[in-house]
């Protein structure tokens, strides 16, 4: 198997080119990590936010699923646990895709 990464120094881009066994794979793959700064220099938030897009965008398919599982609570009689796991659900996936703008609002305040 061959393993390519690459790292930053000094301003210049190193190429690391390994040929592994399965004994030595774990002992590449960290010395690439061990031996390799950040390529990327912004702040934090910005880093942050493809996670926060993925997260935001896997709220609509979990929140669907719950309330399948609402809906289907109902059918089986139980209709105060199907209101509340539907309302439950709608409000998470509100209140997941708000986090963002809540967290810059409250940013913006100044004291």
């Amino acid at each position: 198997m061959m393993v390519t990464g690459f790292y930053f120094r000094n301003g210049q881009e190193i190429t690391i080119k390994k040929e592994l066994n399965k004994l030595a794979l774990g002992t590449g793959v960290t010395l690439m990590v061990l031996h390799s700064e950040p390529a990327h220099a912004g702040n934090i938030n910005q880093s942050m936010q493809p996670i926060i897009n993925v997260l935001k965008d896997l709220a609509e398919p979990v929140s669907y699923g719950f309330m399948i599982k609402g809906f289907m609570k109902m059918m089986a009689g139980d209709e105060h646990e199907g209101y509340k796991t539907i309302k439950l659900a709608a409000g998470g996936f509100i209140g997941i895709q708000w986090i963002p703008f809540i967290f810059k609002t409250i940013k913006s305040i100044q004291f």
